[in-house]
């Protein structure tokens, strides 16, 4: 177990520096019957336009949808409050994506999207916690194996790595932790470590290296994350529903801008942002060979598609 090192006390406030930009809706799916809690794509690497978007439905259990909002599979279950995705998982010989979900009870589903009919499978796992879960977020994704940040009740966070050894459950291996002085709602991963909102609010820079702690944090809407990166540099988005807004921040935790993703022509855009997801992975075609972001709009049950490399990495004035 490595070392936690403590955050600072309080935290300083992030003023708005007044730029705005906006980004095209590429696509509009839904709407759907009920506000989305949140979002996770499953992309597959070898037939890109079958990348697909798992959601969860505030009503309860999983959908997993193709990137045109048809219905691939769903699960009926709990209610589902977070979710966290891992593709080009290999579960003896089957292509697939981890899919990690975390319910409104503290206590976290897992599962399997097989790349091929995109079906969702319950897939035990020995080992994970089993409750007084409050954050979950996937991390170092370019690790061969899953590892997903996972913050609980007692402020406690950690790394956990998940692995096929060929027995009946795949196997959980807590590879990092630590212990803050608050407790994580929401995470996203960066390059270097992690972002969370805090469950009092505020956002939160996380060090996953060498000691897991807290480096920084900074007032903020406490919505939804997402993390990107733009011409090579870290931003981080937060959804602010009651403004209409998505909230850019950049590795420091600067504001960077405001976003918004309004209606283009006839496509509907994402007036009341909620959920987010990212994936910088092909899902076909010239228009989303570049990665997606999906916003979930809490006005109208509909996810908005923008093609990732269109979210600039700042904003001039002359430009806002």
């Amino acid at each position: 177990m490595l070392g936690a090192c403590e955050p600072q006390t309080g935290t300083a406030p992030a003023e708005d520096n007044g730029f705005t930009a906006e980004v095209a809706t590429s696509a509009s799916l839904g709407p759907f019957d009920s506000h989305i809690n949140a979002l996770a794509f499953v992309p597959v690497a070898t037939v890109p336009w079958e990348g697909r978007l798992i959601m969860a439905p505030s009503t309860g259990g999983l959908k997993v949808i193709d990137i045109e909002g048809e219905e691939d599979s769903q699960w009926q279950g709990d209610t589902i409050n977070a979710l966290a995705a891992k593709s080009g998982f290999n579960l003896r010989g089957l292509g697939s994506s981890m899919v990690l979900a975390l319910t409104s009870e503290g206590t976290l589903r897992t599962f399997i999207v097989d790349d091929a009919r995109g079906q969702l499978i319950e897939a035990p796992v020995s080992g994970l916690p089993t409750g007084g879960i409050t954050a979950l977020c996937l991390v170092r994704q370019d690790e061969k194996d899953p590892e997903f940040l996972i913050g609980q009740d007692d402020k406690t966070l950690a790394i956990w790595r998940i692995r096929d050894t060929g027995d009946a459950a795949l196997k959980a291996q807590k590879v990092e932790s630590g212990k803050l002085s608050i407790t994580i709602k929401n995470c996203t991963a960066t390059r270097d470590g992690a972002i969370a909102t805090g469950d009092k609010g505020g956002l939160f820079s996380l060090s996953l290296k060498d000691k897991i702690g807290m480096i920084a944090g900074v007032e903020s809407a406490p919505g939804k994350l997402a993390s990107l990166l733009a011409d090579g540099a870290q931003v981080i988005l937060v959804s602010d529903p009651t403004k209409g807004n998505l909230r850019a921040y950049d590795a420091n935790l600067l504001p960077l801008y405001t976003l918004k993703a309004p209606k283009a022509l006839s496509t509907p855009g994402a007036a009341n942002p909620g959920a987010l997801a990212t994936s910088a992975k092909s899902f076909g075609g010239s228009g989303f060979s570049a990665g997606l972001i999906a916003v979930a709009d809490d006005s109208t049950n509909r996810i908005a598609l923008v093609v990732l490399d269109t979210i600039p990495a700042s904003v001039k004035e002359e430009d806002s």
